[in-house]
């Protein structure tokens, strides 16, 4: 599946010629993010626009992984992945591997960033990118500690936001003193690019 200009996901079990795109091989497993949900390919098609090389990526419920694995294959410098969920840490680890994605370069850890201290003092700060495409009251709990999480010119990218519930995110987000610089939609979800 061909995403933005530079990225094509290709399943674990069928092979693809690239063509001049970026490969992403993955197994989703029992978890979210194969690249065919609108929130996935809108996150990552503003992650693509932003990667540049060297960056510092934060996924805050990673799921499978990909957007974490997408940041690391465009050439950011290390990604820093969580997940509540045992099983999507070990699976955002396992398709780090099927890319061949050094270890040193990502980080995966299971726990809640909201209630777990050392997990916070882990994850620290100065993020080029933080993501987190997950559903709209996580997205809203989250929203005062971003801000934290962002170095200087840094960027959030959050989807999971189904269009009913759109005035209420963006009025969360603005509260916790971020600013909307971009929102996309796609089949009744919407992305935000927040600075």
């Amino acid at each position: 599946m061909e995403i933005g200009r530079r990225l094509l996901v290709i399943p674990s079990w069928e092979h693809a010629d690239p063509g001049g795109r970026v490969p992403l091989i993955l197994d989703p497993g029992l978890t979210f993010g194969t690249g065919s949900h609108a929130t996935t390919r809108l996150c990552l098609e503003a992650l693509e626009e932003r990667i540049r090389g060297g960056e510092r990526v934060l996924d805050l419920g990673c799921g499978s992984g990909i957007l974490s694995v997408a940041a690391l294959k465009l050439g950011a410098e290390h990604a820093f992945a969580c997940d509540i969920d045992e099983k999507c840490a070990d699976a955002a680890a396992e398709n780090a591997a099927l890319n061949d994605v050094d270890a040193g370069r990502y980080t995966v850890r299971c726990g809640d960033i909201l209630h777990d201290a050392s997990l916070r003092l882990e994850i620290g700060g100065d993020y080029d990118v933080v993501l987190a495409n997950i559903v709209s009251d996580v997205i809203i709990g989250l929203a005062p500690a971003v801000r934290s999480l962002l170095r200087a010119g840094g960027v959030f990218i959050t989807s999971g936001i189904i269009s009913q519930r759109e005035a209420e995110v963006r009025e969360a987000l603005c509260a916790a003193g971020l600013e909307i610089a971009d929102a996309r939609e796609s089949d009744g979800w919407l992305c935000f690019l927040c600075r």
